[in-house]
């Protein structure tokens, strides 16, 4: 393995550390960190620039960015997902030439995985890992961009259209779910709606109507901040929360008698939950009396 490909391959094992260490999306002030390697620190991406090839490096790009701006800013990139299979992403500027882009061409011409930050809010990424540039086009000043696949520890790119386009579509969910997740959260403060823990790595944004329903979109009053726990009951149906927020617990919950965890989520009945203080954001009633009928079917 030559020097390049043995900085990929521990970069993409560091961020699969991020990953676990924050739940999912990773925080710039993680992600700018970089990671040590063979005693020379190894930087991830670049707060200022969207294309990025590490020092150490010396061909091709380790990173690719997309960011959402602060509010009052502008968004320096307008990428897609295409539903033909692909991320468009847009060049540095409008110069071809220009040593980021030709970076892109050099991943694409070597055919080199490298990590995808897709923002899901300001300073806050999901990593998209493995990709590859299958296409670099000077005229449209873009690149697409397709997710890979690891195989028996070997990092590959999907030759099928339809892995392709699965590849694509399973990406975008878990980018829908990572903006839904941090909306969520950020409106309840960081706190569990239920027992207060305001400890984000163990916090969920939960479904009201789930995202199979057409009416279940991933919006902050079809959300309730739930820990892991709270959130598994809810969505066994051990767990409901009427129209007023108040919290009701599965007979068969509260009959069992096994530990201070289980103690702990029967004294939660009939307490309410805390809700968002902006009324946008608050839980749907409508929502949440449609699915308490549910937790009443099932009890």
């Amino acid at each position: 393995m030559d020097h390049d490909a043995s900085i990929r391959v521990a970069a993409f094992q560091r961020v699969r550390e991020l990953e676990a260490r924050f739940g999912g999306a990773i925080p710039w002030n993680a992600i700018q960190t970089g990671f040590d390697f063979r005693g020379e620190n190894v930087l991830l991406a670049n707060r200022a620039r969207g294309i990025f090839r590490p020092r150490q490096m010396s061909r091709g790009v380790l990173s690719v960015k997309t960011t959402v701006p602060r509010v009052g800013r502008e968004r320096r990139y307008d990428d897609i997902a295409s539903e033909d299979g692909f991320f468009e992403y847009r060049f540095m500027g409008d110069d071809p030439k220009h040593s980021d882009n030709r970076g892109l061409r050099e991943a694409f011409e070597d055919r080199s995985p490298l990590i995808y930050f897709h923002g899901v809010a300001p300073s806050v990424y999901q990593a998209i890992s493995p990709v590859f540039v299958t296409e670099w086009d000077a005229k449209a000043l873009s690149a697409k961009i397709i997710p890979g696949e690891v195989e028996r520890g070997e990092i590959i790119l999907p030759e099928s259209q339809d892995v392709r386009r699965y590849a694509v579509v399973e990406a975008k969910r878990r980018l829908h779910q990572a903006v839904f997740r941090e909306l969520v959260l950020d409106a309840y403060a960081g706190h569990c709606a239920i027992s207060g823990l305001p400890e984000r790595r163990l916090l969920h944004a939960a479904h009201i109507l789930p995202d199979r329903d057409r009416r279940g979109q991933p919006v902050v009053s079809n959300g309730i901040a739930m820990s892991v726990i709270h959130h598994t009951a809810y969505d066994l149906n051990l767990l409901g929360i009427d129209s007023d927020g108040r919290i009701h617990i599965n007979r068969d919950l509260l009959e069992i008698h096994n530990g201070p965890l289980t103690k702990a989520l029967q004294d939660t009945a009939g307490k309410k939950i805390a809700s968002p203080p902006a009324r946008d954001h608050q839980p749907n009633r409508d929502f949440l009396a449609e699915r308490f009928e549910v937790f009443l079917k099932a009890a």
